[in-house]
């Protein structure tokens, strides 16, 4: 299904073994169970990079910064990361009216704006049932996205949440040296429930749809262990990646010089 649940297990299981804080790269074959959509298969490689440890937005930083250095060494071409936080997000939510059980639910409906438009979103939290009051004050938010984080600001304040996601975008601006862009996307909801503080994805100019994404989630390894440990991962997908580069002419070698060390 995915790589980040078998490694929290993995953790879990070795944390006294392990540095602190822990980092990991992996990539493997997952599965998924839904239909897939057009440029996705059923059967794919993931790679993945995950910290574990540390609450510090610096490690949003570095996996961000490092994800993109790779891409940029392989050719991909022109990419921008979308960012948001989960946190901030549920906060809008709760301030619109809706009751913190129906959090989740909204967010799925939400997730679906790109496809189904704001009117979309509206006709399906109607259909949910929920209060009148609550979706028109949410309208209201689709209909004025805040653009930007000091857009942001001017409708929820200065908050820790806030401060943390505008720290992660200006040290990334800085490292990106202007070879790719991040910006605030509010619309970001990504799909996995397991999501606590920042999300995040890469939006490719020559490919539509995601091209690798991921957030923090530091409740996950504490449903193994019973206590939480801070965590977050980011993940690109090889066919996608592959997908890009192939429809772009890029070439790879065939053959390459080989040297062998023999030694007792």
């Amino acid at each position: 299904y995915d790589l980040t649940l078998p490694l929290c297990r993995f953790y879990a299981e070795h944390k006294e073994a392990l540095p602190n804080p822990f980092k990991v790269i992996q990539m493997g074959t997952v599965y998924r169970a839904e239909r897939p959509q057009k440029g996705r298969d059923r059967e794919f490689v993931q790679c993945d990079i995950d910290i574990f440890g540390s609450e510090s937005p610096n490690c949003e930083v570095e996996l961000i910064d490092t994800t993109a250095q790779a891409l940029l060494k392989i050719g991909v071409g022109e990419f921008c990361i979308r960012i948001n936080d989960r946190r901030i997000l549920r906060k809008i939510l709760s301030n619109c009216g809706f009751a913190d059980k129906d959090l989740d639910s909204v967010c799925i409906s939400f997730d679906k704006l790109d496809k189904i438009g704001c009117d979309g979103v509206v006709q399906e939290l109607r259909e949910k049932n929920f209060d009148n009051s609550a979706i028109e004050n949410f309208e209201n938010i689709l209909k004025n996205m805040p653009q930007n984080v000091q857009e942001l600001k001017n409708i929820c304040g200065e908050q820790e949440e806030i401060k943390s996601l505008e720290y992660i975008m200006n040290s990334v601006e800085s490292l990106s040296e202007g070879k790719y862009s991040i910006r605030f996307d509010l619309s970001l909801v990504r799909g996995q429930g397991y999501y606590t503080g920042a999300v995040f994805e890469i939006e490719s100019k020559d490919f539509s749809g995601s091209i690798g994404g991921g957030g923090r989630y530091d409740n996950l390894v504490g449903k193994f262990t019973g206590q939480n440990v801070p965590a977050v991962g980011f993940s690109i997908g090889f066919e996608r990646i592959f997908s890009i580069l192939k429809n772009s002419g890029k070439i790879v070698d065939e053959e390459k010089k080989k040297l062998a060390i023999i030694y007792d």
